[in-house]
């Protein structure tokens, strides 16, 4: 009975040790730096209402401004992202999805490119066999 409960007790732990850290995803949220202005904030003071949480990186530059965010859980989506509040200044909170242009899956959008960038190569192999074998075929 010793040796059962033993031999149980090492199974769970091996389980615990193995188990897969659940999966990360990344955002992307843009921001239209006309408005940004208007409400008198920067993606980098909209960032430390973020970071706290998640991962995050503030981008600002010549095009729109954009924070990437890295969210250690996978069953978060954008409009989940876009519930939170977040302050745009000394005075003002708001929803994100209120601030924010767009909120994109970057993980979402990867998979997507890979399935289209798998179909097209597909599609090149088919009709690179098809010519091959329209050159080999005998005239009569």
């Amino acid at each position: 009975m010793k040796r059962f409960f033993l031999s149980i007790s090492c199974f769970f732990i091996y389980l615990g040790v193995f188990a897969e850290n659940p999966g990360e995803k990344t955002y992307l949220i843009l921001f239209d730096k006309s408005e940004l202005k208007e409400l008198k904030s920067s993606p980098q003071y909209i960032e430390m209402s973020l970071m706290n949480i998640f991962k995050t990186k503030a981008y600002s530059g010549n095009s729109d401004a954009a924070i990437l965010v890295k969210v250690p859980y996978e069953n978060l989506d954008e409009c989940q992202i876009g519930y939170l509040f977040v302050r745009i200044n000394n005075k003002t909170v708001l929803p994100l999805q209120d601030v924010a242009l767009k909120i994109i899956d970057l993980d979402q959008t990867k998979n997507t490119y890979q399935y289209l960038l798998a179909s097209l190569e597909d599609k090149n192999n088919k009709t690179k066999k098809n010519a091959k074998m329209l050159k080999t075929a005998p005239s009569p």
